[in-house]
């Protein structure tokens, strides 16, 4: 999504191993500072350091030789069902993410929007670690909808003071949780919040400090990307100008960072 390299100077490392993969920007650093990388047959330990001309034919991630060229960046929704844990590889659990895109063939992709075992939802793929950068990172404050069934139904008489507080922020474990905004709909009633931050848990801590236990959790939107009609499991490129828009709106949030 940017140039390779900036004022003509020599790009950094973890930005290539970045862009090649699509790994988080910390993953690559982390799997630098591990020495998990070699440049030229030497196992280089610096995130930061410079690499261009004939290092770039040298570049091994954990023995595994990458590939020069660039890949064609891609994004996919994909639509985590319960039960799929969101990490690459977990020693006690097989049912990951991460097991989910090896089997599907995609090698060097990640994604953004972290979701329970327990939660539902959308989930964005992409090789480009920039997007994902884009999406996942609190400082770019990415739009958030979530759809959610409780145990039991709200009172619809307190339906709109739930919200209010919820918009007001409330304190729990030190930090102040808010929604954008939220209404109830269907019969029987849920929820449907908009949120502009993502800390852990939280749909389930501002309904838990209602008086309000999650029995669903479903999201079915990051930012521009929706889940629309896709089903538990499936995974869908984007078409030409819906991936387009992701690209151009993850390029606005990083430009105006």
């Amino acid at each position: 999504m940017t140039d390779d390299t900036r004022n003509g100077e020599p790009q950094k490392l973890f930005r290539w191993i970045q862009r090649q993969t699509g790994l988080s920007r910390r993953k690559a650093q982390e799997l630098i500072a591990a020495g998990e990388v070699s440049v030229g047959g030497q196992v280089v330990h610096d995130p930061y350091a410079p690499i261009e001309g004939e290092g770039l034919e040298q570049v091994t991630l954990r023995g595994h030789p990458l590939p020069v060229d660039r890949p064609e960046p891609r994004i996919y929704r994909y639509y985590k069902p319960v039960g799929v844990l969101c990490s690459h590889d977990d020693p006690h659990s097989g049912n990951t993410v991460g097991r989910v895109l090896r089997s599907e063939g995609f090698v060097g992709y990640t994604w953004a929007g972290r979701l329970d075992r327990d939660a539902e939802g959308l989930l964005v793929l992409s090789n480009d670690g920039d997007l994902v950068n884009a999406f996942t990172h609190p400082r770019y404050e990415v739009e958030k909808v979530y759809r959610v069934w409780t145990h039991r139904p709200p009172d619809p008489a307190k339906a709109k003071g739930i919200f209010e507080r919820m918009r007001a922020g409330i304190v729990d474990e030190g930090e102040t949780l808010r929604i954008l905004d939220g209404r109830f709909e269907g019969r029987p009633a849920h929820a449907v919040v908009r949120l502009g931050e993502g800390r852990k848990h939280e749909v389930k801590r501002l309904f838990r400090s209602v008086g309000l236990d999650v029995r669903r959790l479903l999201r079915v939107r990051i930012g521009p990307i929706e889940l629309h009609d896709l089903k538990p499991g499936e995974i869908l490129r984007l078409d030409s100008a819906a991936e387009q828009a992701a690209f151009a709106f993850a390029r606005k949030r990083l430009e105006a960072s």
